[in-house]
């Protein structure tokens, strides 16, 4: 789950081109202290109409915004993928287990549209505001396959 490790800039190409698309899904969770505090989801599948206007320059100063910590914070993104019509998410429950009891925040987008035979690319985002939270996340998660994706 966190061993394909990705960047802020590669997440924000994706995200633009993403909502660039006649039709897509796209979801967005946050969690923090083992609950869901966000979620949005935004569905587009008339391909007659227009796309949704979401103004993407306002979305990403919005989560840019989100992501603001004190200088002890670490950030990590990660890009995997995803079924999208999957009847369990094993890796939402897993993100709920890892910020239970923690200041950690997880951040999860989903990605998808029709051509893409079901799967879909999930970015997630990891803030820890200190430091030692961060090595803890690294020393346990940081680049290993937890099993979920």
């Amino acid at each position: 789950m966190f061993q394909t490790a990705t960047n802020l800039n590669i997440f924000r190409d994706a995200l633009v081109a993403h909502m660039d698309l006649a039709e897509y899904f796209l979801g967005i969770h946050a969690f923090f202290d083992g609950e869901v505090i966000f979620l949005r989801d935004v569905v587009h599948v008339n391909m007659d109409l227009a796309p949704f206007p979401v103004d993407f320059s306002n979305l990403w100063e919005w989560f840019r915004e989100q992501l603001k910590g004190g200088t002890g914070q670490e950030t990590f993104a990660y890009e995997l993928h995803f079924v999208v019509d999957a009847p369990e998410d094993p890796a939402m429950e897993k993100f709920l287990e890892i910020t239970r009891g923690t200041a950690m925040t997880i951040w999860m987008f989903d990605l998808a549209h029709q051509e893409a035979d079901g799967k879909g690319r999930r970015f997630v985002i990891v803030t820890s505001p200190h430091k030692k939270g961060a090595k803890a996340f690294r020393e346990l998660f940081h680049g290993r396959d937890l099993g979920s994706d």
